[in-house]
């Protein structure tokens, strides 16, 4: 019996193991392309399966040296994947003194119904201001009574999953709608000025990279907002909003960590994915964005609870 389960590690464990490790190639390949870019956002589930392999040829080992040549390889991935997340980790000192506006991101999910739940959240959270992604008619009139809160808005929902809109306890100025990219994706801006300073927000909902299309569209939206961060190098600038990347894609590198924007989740040290909540918590991706420019400061940060979308909510508190 023992001699057959040996025999099903070496053959099956073998063959996955080769798998994962194509995979693992793949995802580090320095190319633009969307199949390379859809492999690269699982670094840290890498990271955690190059363990289970390790164990599995360490195991495999006492029975024959030969597996020790796979076993390194494997030490090498579990390597080169822990430099990928550990922008995520270390220990994160949080800011008690300074004055704050918190912000709250929603991608609420077309199809979802739990109205409630959202509200609710918002009840509890009470951010200052809200930034919602995937908003149709149904959804504004099912949650207008969130105007008592948030008196200022703008809103511009659509029948697909790119409505977008932004309500606020701060009052508003300048908001509008523009549409970025030949395939006019409404992005939400808007300013405020908040103890004495002036901040302009963009609320962004990019295109999966499903298809070439939809990825170079999106990659699109990440370089508009590299060349908006150029052109107010001095301006407090926040971009949020689901970027549909994470910060392991080449995209995210070439157009964001370029910049001097810093990713409040990077700041925060946290590991936690935002989609999709129908996986377990390790198989989560953050996806959820909250960009700052240099003369902001992170006071916290926190991925909020499931309400009914594919996305988790995510709160930042920011001071000046």
């Amino acid at each position: 019996m023992k001699n057959k389960f040996d025999n099903y590690l070496k053959t099956r464990g073998l063959f996955l193991f080769i798998i994962f490790s194509i995979i693992n190639i793949i995802a580090f390949l320095p190319i633009d392309n969307f199949l390379v870019d859809i492999f690269s956002h699982f670094k840290f589930q890498y990271f955690l399966f190059g363990f289970l392999f390790s164990v599995l040829f360490i195991y495999l080992i006492t029975l024959s040296k030969k597996y020790i040549i796979p076993c390194i390889i494997c030490i090498l991935i579990i390597f080169f994947n822990f430099l990928e997340i550990s922008p995520y980790i270390g220990q994160y000192k949080k800011v008690s003194e300074q004055k704050s506006i918190k912000l709250g991101l929603y991608n609420l999910l077309t199809s979802n119904k739990n109205y409630k739940g959202f509200l609710d959240s918002v009840e509890k959270e009470t951010p200052d201001i809200i930034i919602l992604q995937e908003v149709n008619d149904v959804w504004i009139e099912k949650i207008k009574s969130i105007k008592k809160q948030y008196p200022y808005s703008i809103e511009h929902p659509r029948l697909d999953n790119f409505g977008i809109a932004l309500y606020s306890k701060i009052p508003l100025t300048d908001s509008n709608i523009e549409f970025w990219t030949d395939n006019e994706v409404p992005v939400v801006i808007t300013n405020l000025y908040t103890n004495s300073n002036h901040v302009k927000i963009y609320g962004i909902h990019t295109l999966p990279p499903t298809g070439k299309e939809y990825f170079a569209i999106r990659n699109q939206m990440l370089e508009k907002i590299n060349l908006d961060t150029l052109q107010e190098p001095n301006s407090n600038l926040i971009f949020a909003g689901d970027f549909n990347t994470t910060i392991y894609s080449k995209a995210y590198k070439q157009y964001l960590k370029s910049t001097d924007l810093k990713d409040c989740q990077i700041l925060a040290k946290n590991l936690k994915g935002t989609w999709n909540t129908k996986h377990l918590p390790f198989f989560r991706i953050p996806l959820e964005h909250i960009l700052i420019s240099p003369n902001i400061h992170l006071k916290s940060f926190k991925v909020g609870k499931d309400f009914g979308s594919d996305h988790l909510p995510m709160y930042v508190k920011l001071y000046f």
